[in-house]
């Protein structure tokens, strides 16, 4: 291992424990985006004219944009990388303590499609956001996080469900999911817990929205440390590649501006203020144009000559149900970044956007594998075509292969991370006339 692949998987592992929610997620690649001299703007004012460099945008706390902008006289097109900051976990309800036979316990709901008895017997902590009034009595917002063994969900003993080898789990989520947090009754505990971390009075929380994860830290694991094992990286693994690509490819020489998307809610269906699915995008490209000094025409030309790379990470072949894949198509840990094409258009990957990918593999010396899903299963989905429809130009859906999507914790490939830095920062290099169209 070089020192330069070493130090980038020492970051990964280090963004992916700083990130137990979409909001920490945002506030982590800030302040990698900071670090390489990009400047805020805020959605709330005027951008007037700008010049070339770096700059980012934070969208409702869990969404960003960050982009590289050449002499914007000789802006062409768009070069977008989009992925989303969101992953399955539990997430506590609005009014989350009760109390149960003299257990305290938190109310959660499942957000996406959580693998739940990955959640079993785990040490999980809290993190979040909070709102309270300050002193003022203006609303402020915080992040919170509290990295100590707050909660468990503690699983039945085999001696009271004998058949649960045999006959497999079922967890009802609504009664069986709720962690346990303590002994007796505790309707502030929450409030209490929040309020004393911000240093202000328990009256003075307004609402959160709080998220457990799993304690246990990001690390290399196997005989020869070639695996990763970590919450999150679904799709958190993708959003780091993105904003490394990003940082790797930031000169404002080309013709294009350079851009990384980071959405939330994908794992719901990206329809929200910061999904994929609002017009948080679209809105961003036009103000943009309209900072270089481009008319409405020159605008919808340089969209018509933009093209997007969605990165979501994909289903690499497991070894314990080779039958679940499609067989000529089975993705493996460590062997280069996955082109996902699908014919129900679950997938956005066309046949030119798909050879504009394969090229940029070969341009980086990258192996690349294909995934194609049963046709006799259910198809997930990515922000690639939401993308796509909302802004009509061409999609490449990719990602690096994993497995145990959707656990608390998952495992992917250590070479594949390098890999898909390399073709992401050569896409961003590309010039306009050579693109797919």
């Amino acid at each position: 291992m070089t020192m330069q692949t070493k130090a980038l998987l020492t970051d990964l592992l280090d963004f992916l424990w700083e990130s137990p929610t979409p909001f920490h997620a945002v506030e982590s690649a800030v302040t990698r985006l900071r670090l390489a001299g990009f400047r805020a703007l805020d959605e709330c004012e005027s951008w007037g004219a700008l010049e070339s460099g770096g700059y980012y945008v934070v969208h409702g706390g869990s969404a960003l944009a960050a982009f590289v902008v050449p002499d914007p006289s000789r802006v062409k097109a768009f070069h977008l990388i989009g992925a989303h900051t969101d992953s399955p976990n539990l997430r506590c309800k609005s009014v989350a303590p009760f109390e149960r036979e003299g257990y305290a316990q938190l109310g959660v709901e499942v957000y996406g499609g959580a693998l739940l008895n990955s959640w079993l017997d785990r040490d999980l902590g809290i993190a979040g956001r909070v709102v309270f009034a300050d002193a003022q009595g203006r609303m402020d917002t915080r992040l919170v996080r509290f990295d100590r063994p707050l909660a468990r969900v503690a699983q039945l003993a085999i001696h009271l469900d004998r058949e649960v080898n045999e006959r497999g789990l079922v967890l009802n989520k609504q009664t069986q999911m709720p962690p346990i947090v303590g002994m007796g009754e505790s309707p502030d505990a929450l409030r209490e817990l929040c309020a004393q971390a911000l240093g202000v009075g328990a009256g003075a929380m307004r609402a959160f929205e709080l998220m457990l994860y799993d304690l246990a830290r990001p690390t290399l694991g196997g005989l020869d440390d070639a695996f990763i094992f970590s919450a999150r990286l679904d799709n958190l693994a993708m959003c780091h590649a993105a904003l490394c690509a990003l940082l790797a490819a930031s000169g404002s020489d080309g013709d294009c501006v350079r851009m990384a998307v980071l959405f939330d809610h994908e794992e719901v269906g990206s329809q929200s203020a910061t999904g994929a699915g609002s017009d948080f995008l679209p809105r961003l490209l036009e103000r943009l144009s309209l900072a270089f000094r481009q008319s409405r025409e020159e605008y919808l030309v340089t969209l018509a000559r933009s093209v997007c790379l969605s990165a979501d990470m994909a289903h690499a072949l497991h070894p314990n149900y080779p039958d679940r894949h499609e067989p000529n198509h089975r993705p493996v840990l460590n062997g280069g970044p996955v082109l996902k094409v699908n014919a129900q258009q679950r997938y956005a990957t066309s046949v030119l956007s798909g050879a504009m990918f394969e090229s940029l593999c070969q341009e980086a010396e990258v192996p690349m594998q294909r995934y194609v899903h049963r046709t006799d299963l259910q198809c997930g989905s990515t922000i690639g075509p939401i993308t796509s429809t909302l802004l009509g130009i061409p999609t490449v859906d990719v990602g690096n292969p994993m497995l145990s999507m959707h656990s608390v914790r998952e495992m992917g490939g250590r070479e594949d991370v390098a890999c898909m830095v390399a073709v992401m920062t050569r896409f961003l290099e590309l010039r306009s006339d050579l693109t797919s169209r």
